[in-house]
């Protein structure tokens, strides 16, 4: 991608599951990349050799950043306590604010704000499909709650004429973290299998495919507001449990009941895992954007039957 070249780009959760294969793909491409951290600095890992890492948005040295990706964000995949609640909340306005104030006192605005959203912005629902002008169902209250909050504090930087994308992300597949790292020891020893009753809808992506969704977003001016980035083929749960265990010979018929997973996680395991939503990438493909992994079985061999 020519339009990457030499631009300057400020990356938030860069060392996180997402950011840090952004990143990797962001310095082939021969970008300067920020990225905003708490952690200590990953120089020594080969594959982010090139990123300069700050704690504070003032340590940028640069006259102007062309593009920010804001990804970062306390986990979700937690018990939601109150306490819980506030942190996922404030670590996503707050530095979102943050962010807002820089492009406001900035001389030079950059061109892009792509910020992470998720599909709980759609709330929850069995049947129906949601696209990326679909009203809100109205389960998943907090998810909604959290992700409409988010957008519409990004949707600030348009008052200073950047362009400003929303990235509703669905599960992103690979080994090295996510849902898909969580399952795969239960599901190598055959103790895998559906969780709650296995109807709800999976709306997944492999994160190749969100790299280059994110890359094809930047480069492409026409494209505001919101992106769905799931794959075209969302699935069941119990689909998806049946095509994970294929895959790696095993079976997967031990169900985790619904009541189990209330009981650990509280209201996030009704909101995220036994509910679910139904969401298809409409602009994405309208768009042009051709998926690699379009199926599941397609993503997951991918995943798993590579050597790294």
């Amino acid at each position: 991608m020519k339009d990457l070249h030499k631009k300057t780009v400020l990356v938030t959760g860069g060392t996180g599951f997402i950011g840090k294969a952004l990143c990797k793909k962001l310095i082939h491409l021969e970008a300067r990349v920020y990225v905003l951290t708490r952690r200590q600095s990953n120089t020594c890992d080969p594959d982010t050799q090139g990123v300069r890492y700050i704690k504070s948005l003032e340590d940028i040295s640069d006259d102007n950043v062309d593009i920010v990706i804001n990804l970062a964000g306390e986990p979700v995949a937690q018990r939601w306590t109150k306490k819980a609640k506030e942190k996922i909340w404030n670590s996503r306005i707050d530095l979102t604010s943050s962010i807002i104030s820089y492009i406001k006192r900035s001389p030079s605005k950059p061109s892009l704000l792509l910020n992470a959203s998720a599909i709980g912005f759609y709330g929850t629902d069995r049947e129906l499909e949601f696209y990326e002008n679909t009203p809100h169902a109205p389960g998943g209250v907090f998810s909604r709650a959290l992700c409409s909050a988010w957008e519409m504090e990004a949707s600030k930087a348009e008052l200073y004429g950047v362009r400003t994308v929303f990235m509703r992300i669905g599960a992103v597949l690979e080994k090295d973290g996510g849902m898909l790292a969580k399952l795969l020891p239960a599901f190598r020893l055959g103790l895998g299998g559906p969780i709650g009753d296995g109807r709800q809808w999976l709306s997944w992506i492999d994160r190749e495919d969100l790299i280059d969704l994110i890359l094809f977003a930047i480069g492409n001016p026409s494209l505001s507001g919101a992106i769905n980035a799931t794959t075209p083929n969302p699935v069941r749960n119990e689909r998806f449990a049946k095509t994970l265990a294929s895959i790696l010979d095993r079976p997967a018929f031990i169900r985790t009941p619904g009541f189990i997973l209330r009981l650990i996680f509280g209201e996030m395991a009704d909101e995220l895992m036994l509910q679910g939503q139904k969401v298809i990438p409409g602009k994405a493909l309208e768009s042009g954007f051709i998926f690699k992994y379009p199926t599941l079985d397609l993503s997951l061999k991918h995943i798993l039957e590579r050597k790294q």
